[in-house]
């Protein structure tokens, strides 16, 4: 029955072989389909059609058969069928062509206007004949819904199994499987301790940035579990990355928790390759399932939810303080609006300007409006909240140098004890080089000179660690003496000395602003001349203050006022000349910091508009500069 639907004018046309597996994974493992599927350009020339006549189209392997928008293979076997060019078209089942009822009629309808037939191993249908036609909708509504099926039952089923703790995912590095499947330790030391120790920088840097500039001054690499089929589960020591450290921090097994379904699959954002929805990151307390304390952790869940928080504060973007920089502005991340309640933006100027920061709110001249909300410089406003930072943290509040003293003699002890584990664990290598290299036969030269070119690669590896480590030893000795530690402890009490050190950067200003202070409100507007500041401290106290707008030339050079004032008693008795003599005496210079002159005290009367009280002689300029001297 199959042959004799098949016509003259079907041979005179192409026999297409429609070839597909929905991933990846399937095209590498499931052989005997993809051969199944092959096999099909056989029965085509069994049924009749000439071998240079029967075309395979394969590059839609790797692509699900839900939607045909990004499988270009269907996409050109459609419009060839269109175009007439197709006499069958030949696939394994309804389910290669298309998973989706629409794709699967809309090829149908065209087949059939065409009069395109469509086959299978078993049998060749007619798209113009009822029955068939029926036939082919059943399949192609029975495909459809084994995919709803397949997909229900596997989703339901994973999401059963991670609610009970049990569901298997590759181990991250740092952790094995226990005897009895339980997760535990890994038992390499300086595994643990290198992963314990980018917790513990972070604790202490709080910037992910700066985790992996400490790791690279010490040379330090990072554990990674080798993914591979070859070498699957050994760890491999790489150079640390900006993605790695992140990777780690935001991993919540670290902190002994099982959780699933951390991504959520929903939303317009669709890959362009494979056309699946592209995933987005849930917050923590939208996780869906959240099993603590469900295996030994480097950090309590408190603080893997903290360093959270704090990775997201350290964004440069809308709601969100960034990291504090290098910057005359010392509240950059922390001034808000008075007036519209955004975030306000800094405004740096050229260092040959020599101008301050600006703070301007322009979110909405961003988003469309007339003009910036408000802007005014940082110097008024970073003095008067500095001057209140000062008096309020008062001197028993900072008793804190012994302890900083201590914390530094830690980590100079953390990182001598990673650097060692490190040169622990070359030697090691070394060894287990050397141990491979004398076993060897040493008449059997091509395996001789490739264990002994790594044996060296060890040993020259040993070499530099040691270097390093000595190196590192003689630029870290920490060796006070009870009269320093008295010093610096003296100094922990004077925070303003403290605060004006050259030593101390605006980067560490910043961060001690960060510690005390929660958020600065600013309102430029509301009084002419002045500025509103509401300090919101992390105690909960809000702290209101007044402070005037700065305005031009306000930071000029100009002669002391004292010198003015005196100039403006003795012009009524005295010559200019007489006046300068006066004033130089005194101490007194001009506001460049020169001798005064008759040219400079005259300038200061006519400017001022004093009238002459005497007769004011004009000396020739060698009378005066021998006057002056």
């Amino acid at each position: 029955m199959s042959v004799t639907k098949i016509q003259p004018t079907h041979w005179d046309r192409l026999a297409c072989v429609y070839v597909r597996q929905s991933t990846p994974l399937q095209v590498i493992e499931n052989r005997e389909s993809t051969e199944r599927q092959y096999q099909l350009q056989a029965r085509a020339i069994a049924l009749g059609w000439a071998p240079t006549r029967v075309e395979i189209i394969d590059e839609d392997q790797g692509r699900s058969g839900s939607t045909a928008v990004h499988r270009t293979g269907f996409q050109r076997l459609v419009s060839e069928v269109g175009l007439g060019h197709v006499g069958i078209v030949l696939m394994l089942e309804a389910s290669r062509l298309a998973r989706n009822n629409s794709d699967w009629y809309r090829l149908i309808e065209i087949c059939g206007i065409s009069a395109t037939l469509i086959g299978d191993e078993s049998a060749v249908y007619n798209p113009r004949d009822p029955n068939d036609r029926l036939l082919l909708g059943v399949k192609g509504t029975i495909s459809e819904a084994e995919l709803f099926t397949l997909r229900t039952r596997l989703y339901e089923g994973r999401w059963n199994k991670a609610r009970k703790g049990r569901l298997v995912f590759p181990l991250p590095t740092g952790y094995v499987y226990g005897p009895d499947g339980e997760w535990a330790f890994d038992p390499d030391a300086q595994v643990r301790e290198r992963l314990g120790y980018v917790f513990e920088l972070f604790r202490r840097e709080g910037v992910a940035r700066r985790v992996v500039r400490d790791l690279k001054v010490d040379s330090l690499e990072l554990p990674a579990r080798v993914m591979a089929t070859e070498g699957y589960g050994t760890v491999v020591w790489k150079t640390p990355t900006l993605s790695t450290v992140i990777r780690i921090l935001q991993n919540p097994a670290y902190a002994g928790a099982d959780v699933y379904g951390r991504m959520e699959y929903s939303g317009e954002r669709r890959s362009m390759k494979t056309g699946k929805q592209l995933a987005h990151r849930r917050p923590v307390t939208q996780w869906p399932v959240r099993i603590t304390a469900h295996h030994p952790g480097y950090l309590s869940w408190e603080e893997f939810v903290s360093n959270q928080t704090r990775l997201r504060q350290n964004w440069n973007r809308e709601g969100s303080r960034g990291v504090a920089r290098e910057g005359t502005a010392l509240l950059q991340g922390l001034v808000v609006c008075g007036r519209c309640g955004r975030t306000m933006g800094v405004q740096h100027h050229s260092a040959h300007e020599r101008r301050s920061s600006v703070y301007v709110c322009q979110q909405g001249y961003t988003n469309g409006a007339l003009h910036v909300c408000q802007s005014m410089t940082s110097r008024a406003v970073d003095a008067a909240v500095v001057q209140a930072f000062l008096e309020a943290v008062s001197p028993e509040s900072l008793l804190v140098a012994m302890r900083v003293l201590d914390q530094i003699e830690r980590d100079l002890a953390g990182h001598r004890r990673q650097r060692e584990l490190q040169l622990e664990q070359a030697r090691y290598d070394a060894r287990l080089a050397q141990r491979q290299y004398d076993r060897v036969d040493p008449d059997n030269r091509l395996v001789a000179s490739e264990l002994e070119r790594r044996w060296n690669e060890k040993l020259e590896r040993v070499a530099q660690l040691e270097q390093a480590h000595a190196k590192a030893d003689a630029e870290a000795q920490w060796d006070l003496t009870a009269d320093e530690r008295a010093a610096i402890s003296a100094l922990s009490q004077d925070l303003p000395a403290t605060w004006a050190a050259p030593t101390t950067t605006n980067q560490d200003r910043k961060q001690l602003l960060r510690h005390a202070i929660e958020g600065v409100q600013l309102d430029g507007v509301r009084h002419v001349g002045q500025i509103e500041v509401q300090i919101r401290w992390r105690s909960g106290v809000v702290t209101r203050l007044r402070v005037e707008r700065y305005r031009r030339g306000a930071d000029s050079l100009k002669t002391p006022a004292e010198a003015v004032n005196q100039i403006h008693e003795l012009v009524s008795t005295s010559t200019y000349a007489e006046i300068a003599a006066q004033l130089n005496a005194t101490g007194w210079r001009t506001a460049h910091g020169r001798v005064f002159t008759s040219q400079h005290v005259g300038y200061i009367c006519r400017r001022d508009g004093l009238a002459r009280g005497t007769d004011h002689t004009r000396l020739t300029p060698k009378e005066d500069a021998t006057q002056i001297h």
